[in-house]
């Protein structure tokens, strides 16, 4: 039986774009392609320290400076009532103090900080504080970004057993950064292609996989292709890449994707 709990259905994600370039360009660019999707109990907003020409051009309602400690504040106040929040941001290194603040803002609100990063990320995981990253190109990164902030949305709120909630995301990022990995495909056997497709994105991006401690993904696809063997059947192939990880996973019940499959894998 597939069902939801009234607590997903209510989830409350937050997104941050952060503008890190002199023009228009990355978190700003990812935000207005979101709100484009009119993603249900999302909220959006945009942050750029260099030109407010650039806030201009983004769609979210909520534009911040974070010029000094009151802009600061005046976000955190905007970010309380988060269940979970986004921070998008393109090219760290070009503008990293607008990111690191924006970080430091979202930590105070004591929910998980999932940070996407796009273009290169070396080193910048010691001056910006997250619960859980993850890596993408900077070619077609709006695209992508919404792609997966669409996804951990749906991951959430439509029916499925068993659940992926916000709380089982929360207990499995905490006191440790964890890494997060997205696939999406379509056609015969695209669970299993959709999850190997997470999985050498998180492989990636993680120094020694095989040290990984807990694993938890979802699977959203059309109720046909959903079943317990299947999860099981897919704990199995992660646990021949990190023997040592405890694995839970979620189901999300979309039939509008026919024979498309949405996977997103958490490790720590």
């Amino acid at each position: 039986m597939f069902e939801n709990s009234i607590d997903n259905l209510f989830v409350k994600v937050k997104v941050i774009g952060v503008n890190t370039k002199e023009n228009f360009s990355g978190g700003l660019a990812a935000v207005n392609q979101m709100l484009e999707e009119n993603l249900s109990g999302v909220n959006y907003f945009a942050v750029d320290r260099q030109d407010i020409k650039n806030l201009d051009g983004c769609k979210a309602i909520h534009k911040f400076r974070l010029l000094d400690a009151a802009d600061e504040e005046n976000l955190v106040e905007n970010l309380r009532g988060a269940d979970l929040i986004f921070i998008v941001a393109d090219e760290v290194w070009e503008n990293i103090k607008a990111v690191a603040l924006t970080a430091h803002c979202a930590k105070k609100i004591g929910v998980p900080v999932i940070f996407m990063a796009g273009g290169n990320f070396e080193d910048a995981e010691d001056e910006i504080i997250f619960d859980a990253l993850i890596k993408l190109p900077s070619k077609n990164f709006e695209f992508d970004s919404c792609k997966v902030v669409k996804n951990f949305v749906e991951s959430v709120t439509l029916p499925g057993q068993p659940k992926l909630d916000v709380k089982r995301i929360s207990e499995l990022v905490k006191d440790s950064a964890a890494v997060m990995g997205y696939g999406e495909r379509d056609g015969k056997n695209a669970v299993v292609k959709a999850a190997k497709a997470a999985l050498e994105h998180v492989e990636n991006n993680t120094e020694n996989f095989k040290a990984v401690t807990k694993i938890l993904f979802n699977v959203t696809a059309a109720k046909g292709n959903l079943s317990l063997e299947e999860g099981q059947k897919l704990s199995k192939l992660f646990k021949r890449h990190a023997p040592k990880a405890e694995i839970s996973f979620g189901f999300s019940i979309d039939d509008w994707l026919v024979d498309k499959v949405k996977f997103l894998l958490l490790a720590t």
